[in-house]
């Protein structure tokens, strides 16, 4: 089941076109493996080994391998959601692995990183796991099947901390290991970070073929250090650069990714303070407490790993439409920007419906009742037809009764029109309710078809947004990884919907 991204809720203009061969913004032609890279620095190799033999990789040989200028370099990242936070982490993961393994089939060594975006400070993302109840052992009717738990913890409104250092709420862990009936994983052992949790078990599913890079790792911070003293140093070239790029990408009909403050500014760098919370940053800032953000993070990736590729998500990919002005300025190289794939995941009884009942996959993106609707359009088009009569008819016998009434009673027209109000909302109720029970007459077909739509666009949110893929891998185990690795497309203009 192969879909056109276009027919994805929400796609982003910008990089629909940019698949489709508009290069005005961002080149799609794919760059060589640079010529030549700067050295990396000791410090930095033995910090990131260091790293991920605390998170369960052991990757010292392709660190050092990478540092010598011996591989191809292919980055992607997110932040770090519990339990491995929605289905789109796991098609990002997926999209290096596929990109990894098909380029060394052909003899090119590549070295793969994930950067954990633990600088963020969006609590309220990393901290919510939403599952379908379908996928929990002890919940077994169609009803309770249809639901999308969601599992949140909170914290007080005004922090602004960032959230890869916070240990990960026991409230949260509890609810989980209740839920699937499970012992409790080392990844969640008590006062575990997001950062840590979240990297343990990626390294737990996908082994020493990725290596972690934590973005606060303070030697990474340090080697960073030039491009922030740069950044400062060209601040108002960069905030012109960026405000005439982004007049630009409006005239051009779509919308920045990164939008200026209320000043007018756009927000480059943050200053961590003793409290762990972002502030702005002061004269006497230190390279390991600078925080980036979302326009300047792949400028730190890009000045200090020196991708030749990177693998993002749309909004990613937008992000580099809008800052290739500010590589040029700052001598940065760009790597070529890739595209993750996009998968759905649907259980493979779930998703017969789909040939059983002759749906096109792009039609789940709304209810069951008026998808059915569309399939059945001369018992719709004859009950509106009727509705809509005898609605006619009905108005313009209240009609006629005002011409005869109100001649003799004005205060009569206020009540008059009111009434016609009342008749147009209850015939239109009517004839939803109609249509409903029409659809709805082939009751096993209607059932099929709502879990359908429950699975693949759940609470009207696109399935890899918002779904966790653990409640997947709870199932499946490594077969959902092989299946998502079977499917998953770099670089397509469709997404795939992967049977299980």
């Amino acid at each position: 089941m192969r879909i056109p991204l276009a027919q994805y809720p929400g796609m982003n203009r910008l990089v629909l076109d940019w698949l489709g061969g508009d290069e005005r913004f961002l080149a799609r032609t794919p760059q060589p493996p640079r010529a030549a890279k700067s050295p990396k620095s000791d410090a930095l190799v033995n910090a990131l080994d260091a790293s991920n033999r605390h998170f369960g990789i052991f990757a010292s040989d392709a660190l050092r391998a990478w540092a010598r200028g011996e591989t191809l370099t292919i980055v992607a990242g997110q932040q770090v959601g519990f339990a491995g936070g929605p289905l789109y982490t796991l098609a990002k993961i997926a999209t290096l692995l596929r990109f990894k393994r098909d380029m060394e089939k052909n003899g090119i060594p590549v070295t793969a990183f994930f950067w954990l975006a633990t600088e963020d400070h969006d609590f309220d993302e990393v901290a919510t796991l939403n599952v379908p109840v379908s996928t929990i052992a002890s919940h077994k009717d169609v009803n309770r099947q249809l639901d999308l738990l969601c599992m949140r913890a909170v914290r007080g409104a005004d922090s602004r901390a960032t959230v890869g250092s916070l240990p990960v709420p026991e409230g949260l862990i509890t609810q989980l290991v209740a839920l699937y009936d499970i012992d409790r994983p080392q990844w969640l052992r008590e006062g575990i970070t997001f950062r840590d949790s979240f990297a343990e078990l990626i390294a737990s599913v996908f082994g020493n073929e990725l290596i972690l890079i934590d973005a606060l790792l303070p030697e990474l911070r340090r080697e960073g250090a030039p491009l922030f003293d740069k950044i400062l140093a060209n601040e108002d070239a960069i905030q012109h650069a960026l405000a005439e790029r982004g007049a630009k990408i409006k005239a051009a009909g779509y919308n920045e990714q990164v939008i200026p403050n209320e000043e007018g500014k756009y927000t480059l760098l943050y200053e961590i303070d003793a409290n762990g919370n972002r502030q702005s940053p002061t004269a006497n800032r230190q390279p390991e407490k600078t925080s980036t953000t979302a326009l300047t993070r792949p400028l730190l990736q890009d000045a200090v790993i020196q991708p030749d590729i990177f693998v993002g998500g749309p909004a990613e990919v937008a992000y580099y439409a809008q800052l290739r002005p500010i590589h040029e300025l700052l001598g940065i190289t760009a790597p070529r920007v890739a595209l993750r794939g996009h998968v759905l995941i649907a259980p493979k009884r779930v998703a017969r419906a789909i040939a059983r009942f002759e749906l096109d996959p792009a039609d789940v993106f709304q209810s069951a009742d008026a998808l059915l609707a569309e399939k059945e359009p001369e018992g719709v088009a004859k009950i509106r037809a009727i509705a809509e009569q005898g609605r006619r008819e009905l108005i313009a016998r209240v009609e006629e009764i005002a011409e005869l009434a109100l001649p003799a009673d004005h205060s009569l027209s206020g009540k008059i029109t009111r009434s016609i109000g009342h008749l147009e909302y209850h015939f239109d109720k009517l004839s939803e309710r109609a249509i409903k029970g029409l659809v709805r007459k082939d009751k096993e077909r209607w059932l099929a078809v709502r879990e359908l739509v429950a699975t693949l666009y759940p609470d009207r949110h696109v399935q890899d947004r918002v779904v966790s893929w653990f409640a997947y891998w709870c199932q499946h185990q490594t077969h959902l990884i092989e299946r998502v690795l079977e499917e998953v497309e770099v670089d397509s203009d469709h997404f795939r919907v992967v049977e299980i």
